[in-house]
């Protein structure tokens, strides 16, 4: 079990309270994120990007959380989109060709521009102004994601990705007491709820290739995870048939 300061149960707060963001359910989200971020502050260094982006985050949930009721009411009827990354997920940008001096360089989404098919995201670095960047060009940095086929079992926050000679995809993920990072290929990941997919290698709905979703759990008992494509439409599909690359 985790301690009641430890940074991996202010990861868990901080994932749940951005289910019930999701949800608009502020009210609810509001004191988890109060304490994902005394936990963050008590045992993270002041430069963490977790603690300044739990701080932004918990600024906006107090603003709509105390927001007239008639207001929240009129933010609550905002259809739920499943197929982009919600304002506030964090980023990493990779493999721009045109302004390769970006690369790596990590901030938050603003918001998705449907009208040019690309996000607005503010760069962590001082004074930057936002950047339009299209979908493949981020990598979300997914966090409490699990390292399967280990001798132990490991959680932590995806912060980069690689192709190896051989086309295979790896990423990089962060774990709290480890100095090195670990390298793991997508089929030995467990990604957690919230993560935006792309649809991949379908047969039997070969229509939704190429589309993305949402997870919304892992189903242990059919091996598969819960997504959801819509509102109102959820499938369960194998963990070959998603991927974290937009």
């Amino acid at each position: 079990a985790l301690g009641e300061d430890h940074p991996g149960l202010a990861t868990h707060l901080k994932n749940l309270a951005g289910l019930l963001y999701a949800q608009r359910k502020f009210n609810q989200a509001l004191p988890l994120l109060e304490r994902a971020a005394a936990i963050f502050d008590k045992t993270l260094d002041p430069n963490h990007p977790h603690r300044k982006h739990t701080s932004d985050a918990l600024l906006q949930v107090r603003k709509l959380a105390t927001m007239p009721q008639t207001r929240e009411t009129t933010i609550t009827r905002t259809p739920r989109r499943y197929d982009t990354l919600l304002p506030g997920t964090r980023v990493v940008l990779q493999r721009l060709e045109t302004r390769p001096e970006l690369n790596r360089q990590t901030g938050f989404v603003k918001k998705f521009l449907d009208n040019k098919h690309r996000y607005e995201v503010q760069l962590d670095t001082k004074d930057a102004k936002p950047v339009s960047v299209s979908p493949q060009n981020l990598l979300q940095l997914s966090e409490d994601v699990a390292v399967l086929h280990r001798d132990s079992p490991l959680a932590g926050t995806i912060t980069d990705s690689r192709i190896d000679d051989d086309s295979t995809i790896r990423f990089a993920l962060r774990v709290a007491g480890r100095e090195n990072l670990i390298w793991a290929t997508e089929s030995e990941l467990r990604l957690p709820p919230g993560t935006v997919v792309t649809l991949v290698g379908l047969t039997s709905n070969p229509t939704l290739n190429g589309s993305r979703a949402t997870i919304d759990s892992w189903d242990s008992s059919a091996g598969r995870y819960v997504v959801s494509v819509s509102a109102k439409k959820k499938v369960k599909l194998k963990a070959a048939n998603v991927t974290v690359i937009l």
